[in-house]
C-alpha cells in the first residue's frame, strides 16, 4: 500500500515523481502501440477518440506518432522498422512523454529538418524538458536557414537621465531613478530576454530583472569602452588570507570594507577583474595580482568559439553573458587553462559552486555529470543547443 506523500522524505518523493513519470510514458507508449493496431485493422478511430475523451487535434497528435516512431507491417505480413529509428528506439524504452514526441513531430513534419538531427534532438530529450528541444530545433534549422537579420536603425537617445546611489549594510547597493523614453525602452529591451521564467531560476519578476540587471552589469563590466580611473581599467580588490584562501573557510574583504564569504570571493573571482591580496599571518603581502587567474582575450575568444555559450545543458545564453569558470577551482590549483575553463551563465555558475553538479573534460568540450537525485545513472551531458555536429554548424 502507498503511503501518504506527507509521510515521504524528500528523496522519496523525488524517486516516487520518477516512477510515477515512467509509469505515464509506458502508458502512452502503450495507448499509441493500440492506435497502431486500430489503424492497421481500419477500425473506427471517432470511437477510439470517443472513449478517451479527447479532442479530434489530440488523436491526429498521436497517429502522427504512431506512423512516424513506431514500426508496422505491410499487408502481407512483413514487419517494417519505423520510419525514424532513432525516436522510435528511446520510444520503446519508454524515455520519452508525449509532449517531447510532439517536439521531434514537429522537427520532421513542420520544420522538415534532414534526418542528421534526429539523433541529436533524441540525445536531447532524453535529459531536457520539451521546450528545450523544440529551442534546439529552431536552432538547428536557422543555422540551416541562413537567414540574415535586418538591422533597425534607432534615433539617438534623449537626455534625461538620472541615477541615484545608496550603500546599504553589507555591501548591497541601492538605487533609484528615472529614464528617458529612448533610454527606458532600450533598458527594457535588454532586461526583458534575460529575466524570462526559468526552470531553475527566481520564480517572481522582481528577482528575475534583478538577475537580468546583475547580467547587464557584467557585460558593461568587460567593454573595451569603459573609461579609466587612476591609469587603470575598472577593477575590483579581493583581500583574503592565507588560511582562508588554502582551506575555503573564513571570510575575504571586497574593495577594503566589504565582507564576503570564502565561497562568494572564490565565485565572483572566477571571471572578474580582480586583483587578489593574499596576506600572511602577520598581514605582510604574499601575493599581489596574479594574472594568471584572469582568463586572457585570447582564452577568452577561444572560449566563445568552443563553448559558444553557455555550457550547461539546455542553457541558451550566448557567450557575452557568461563568466569563464574553472573546472578546477583555482583555489585548488587549478590552472587558467582552456583544458580547465567553461563558459557558464550567472544562474549555473552559482549552481556549479552550490550543488553537486560537477563537470569533466571530454575531448577538450565540457559535460556535466548531475547528481543522483536528479539522474540516478549519472549519465554526462552536454549543451546540444550550442554544439550541432560539424555538419549541421553555422
Amino acid at each position: 500500500m502507498d503511503l501518504s506523500p506527507a509521510l515521504l522524505t524528500e528523496d522519496d518523493v523525488v524517486a516516487a515523481l520518477a516512477a510515477t513519470e515512467a509509469s505515464v510514458r509506458a502508458a502512452h507508449r502503450r495507448r499509441l502501440e493500440l492506435l497502431a493496431e486500430a489503424l492497421r485493422c481500419g477500425y473506427d478511430l471517432d470511437a477510439c477518440r470517443q472513449v478517451m475523451r479527447v479532442d479530434p487535434a489530440e488523436l491526429k497528435q498521436w497517429t502522427a506518432q504512431v506512423e512516424l516512431f513506431l514500426p508496422s507491417i505491410t499487408p502481407t505480413g512483413q514487419p517494417l522498422p519505423p520510419l525514424h529509428p532513432a525516436v522510435g528506439a528511446v520510444l520503446a524504452d519508454a524515455e520519452l512523454s508525449d509532449r517531447h514526441l510532439r517536439e521531434l513531430t514537429r522537427a520532421i513534419v513542420t520544420l522538415k529538418l534532414p534526418d542528421e538531427s534526429e539523433p541529436i534532438l533524441v540525445e536531447a530529450a532524453r535529459s531536457v524538458e520539451p521546450k528545450v528541444v523544440r529551442q534546439l530545433a529552431d536552432r538547428i534549422r536557422d543555422r540551416l536557414d541562413q537567414d540574415a537579420v535586418d538591422e533597425i536603425d534607432e534615433p539617438a537617445a534623449e537626455p534625461a537621465d538620472v541615477l541615484h546611489l545608496r550603500d546599504l549594510p553589507g555591501g548591497r547597493v541601492e538605487f533609484w531613478g528615472e529614464l528617458s523614453a529612448e533610454t527606458g525602452a532600450r533598458f527594457t529591451a535588454m532586461l526583458e530576454p534575460l529575466s524570462q521564467p526559468r526552470p531553475d531560476g527566481p520564480k517572481d519578476r522582481a528577482h528575475r530583472l534583478g538577475e537580468a540587471f546583475g547580467d547587464l552589469v557584467s557585460l558593461a563590466s568587460r567593454s573595451e569602452h569603459l573609461p579609466s580611473e587612476a591609469g587603470e581599467r575598472p577593477h575590483i580588490s579581493v583581500v583574503v588570507d592565507f588560511e582562508t584562501l588554502r582551506h575555503g573557510i573564513g571570510h575575504a574583504v571586497l574593495d577594503g570594507d566589504h565582507y564576503l564569504s570564502a565561497a562568494q570571493a572564490r565565485r565572483i573571482a572566477c571571471d572578474a577583474r580582480v586583483i587578489p591580496v593574499v596576506l600572511g599571518g602577520n598581514s605582510e603581502v604574499l601575493d599581489l595580482g596574479r594574472t594568471k587567474r584572469t582568463v586572457s582575450v585570447a582564452q577568452r575568444k577561444a572560449l566563445h568559439a568552443r563553448d559558444r555559450g553557455c555550457a550547461f545543458p539546455g542553457c541558451g545564453r550566448p557567450p557575452k553573458w557568461c563568466d569563464a569558470h574553472h573546472v578546477r577551482f583555482w583555489m585548488n590549483g587549478g590552472g587558467t587553462d582552456l583544458d580547465n575553463l567553461v563558459l557558464l551563465c550567472r544562474t549555473h555558475h552559482s549552481l556549479i559552486h552550490h550543488s553537486r553538479w560537477t563537470i569533466t573534460m571530454t575531448g577538450g568540450v565540457p559535460a556535466f555529470i548531475p547528481p543522483r537525485h536528479v539522474d540516478p545513472a549519472q549519465r554526462p551531458r552536454q549543451n546540444l543547443l550550442h554544439r550541432p555536429p560539424a555538419s549541421l554548424a553555422a
